[in-house]
């Protein structure tokens, strides 16, 4: 699973969480058989650093929910659509740390 690809999301909150993005590096997914995605939210607000708007080439705009990551077996990724820009990418890390960082 190419990091930073967006796939369709297999589970049955298509509506409200149509495309999960894998931000895990290919290096580990390829060898755990798992990928680590964060799901991206339709008709949701966007907030500061912790929940960007992103955008799903081709689609449109998207939050970035970095407190919903969770791991999926790389079988139930399929057909990506697409890949997060440069710019999308670097939101990642800042909205993981605010996530996981000490306060």
């Amino acid at each position: 699973m190419p990091q930073f690809d967006i796939y369709p999301n297999p589970g049955q909150k298509k509506l409200d969480i149509p495309y999960l993005v894998v931000i895990q590096n290919n290096h580990i997914s390829s060898r755990t058989g798992t990928s680590v995605v964060i799901p991206l939210r339709a008709n949701s607000q966007p907030t500061e650093i912790i929940y960007p708007l992103v955008t799903v080439p081709g689609v449109g705009d998207f939050v970035l929910s970095s407190d919903e990551i969770f791991t999926i077996d790389n079988t139930r990724l399929r057909n990506p659509i697409g890949a997060l820009s440069v710019l999308d990418r670097s939101k990642i890390k800042p909205a993981l740390d605010k996530v996981i960082g000490e306060y």
